[in-house]
């Protein structure tokens, strides 16, 4: 019996020993092995328009794969191709769909999207997951707006316009810059808490997201984390933008990293965001309140 509760007593201690030694959860990938992460998420929205109410929803699926070239110290060059880009948004003014992964058919999205799905872009990351810089930009850049030559005349400024949107360097950032963005910089032990940042730009739209993480406990060598972040729109630099927002809101995620790659195997967010657009078109100007919720699921 005295054994026992002894026994009992060092694997408690054990157990406690454990949850504070500090671990260094880092970015270890094997060179030349390819890795995907895929990204499903559901928006809805509630849009207030000259007193009129409208109610819209957005669905997207992404798929990235990407693999490491080389590696010097802890600055890693890696190949990402995004596989998939797909959305639908339904809403009252009428529904829209476009997969990248699909011909582009006879419409300019469609075709840039689907072209630049078809290529890849190399990006300088650090083992503990920070954006450093792109290795290619203006030969990825130059492949994907070479179609604009096979695109109809009449379409060809519609095209363009969607072309600087979509390639935008760093727009093409911030659909690589959260994939990593969970990681600490240094060790951390169970109860630990670590900050990270980045942008969120899109058609036009730049965000701020600052995120804070925290380690709840590790358990066959992987850690599970807890997230809440912060996020809002930053102020627009472009006098002539078509559209500017004023939003705000919050996301909160549970993800499990596997401790030996440094990856997250499986993550969900939920988010809200509130506040205003204002669109500008022929001198006049709408504003529109809008306020989003939104569930976001992450799997490698």
């Amino acid at each position: 019996m005295k054994t026992f509760i002894f026994s009992a007593i060092l694997t408690i201690f054990g157990v406690s020993l454990m949850a504070q030694t500090p671990v260094s959860i880092k970015l270890n990938l094997e060179k030349g092995k390819l890795y995907s992460v895929k990204t499903t998420s559901k928006q809805t929205m509630e849009i207030v328009a000259s007193g009129q109410l409208f109610n819209v929803e957005a669905t997207s699926n992404n798929v990235v794969t990407y693999k490491v070239l080389k590696q010097v110290n802890d600055i890693m060059d890696i190949e990402f191709k995004f596989d998939t880009i797909a959305s639908k948004t339904t809403s009252p003014m009428g529904n829209q769909e476009t997969n990248s992964a699909k011909p582009g058919g006879n419409e300019p999205q469609g075709i840039i999207m689907n072209k630049f799905s078809a290529n890849k872009i190399i990006a300088k990351i650090s083992t503990a997951g920070k954006f450093i810089d792109f290795v290619n930009y203006p030969a990825f850049k130059d492949k994907i707006m070479f179609v604009l030559d096979s695109i109809p005349a009449t379409k060809r400024d519609q095209a363009k316009i969607v072309a600087d949107a979509v390639l935008q360097e760093s727009a093409i950032r911030t659909r690589i810059e959260p994939l990593f963005a969970y990681l600490p910089e240094n060790a951390v032990k169970t109860g630990d808490s670590w900050d990270t940042s980045y942008s969120l730009i899109a058609n036009g739209a730049s965000m701020l997201s600052l995120n804070t993480f925290t380690l709840k406990s590790i358990e066959k060598n992987a850690a599970n984390v807890s997230g809440k972040s912060e996020i809002e729109s930053l102020p627009s630099n472009d006098p002539n933008a078509q559209m500017t927002q004023a939003l705000k809101g919050t996301m909160t995620s549970d993800g499990t990293i596997d401790l030996t790659t440094g990856l997250i195997t499986k993550n969900t967010s939920k988010g809200h965001i509130e506040g205003t657009m204002t669109m500008k078109s022929n001198n006049m100007e709408m504003k529109l309140k809008m306020d989003s919720q939104s569930e976001v699921t992450t799997i490698k």
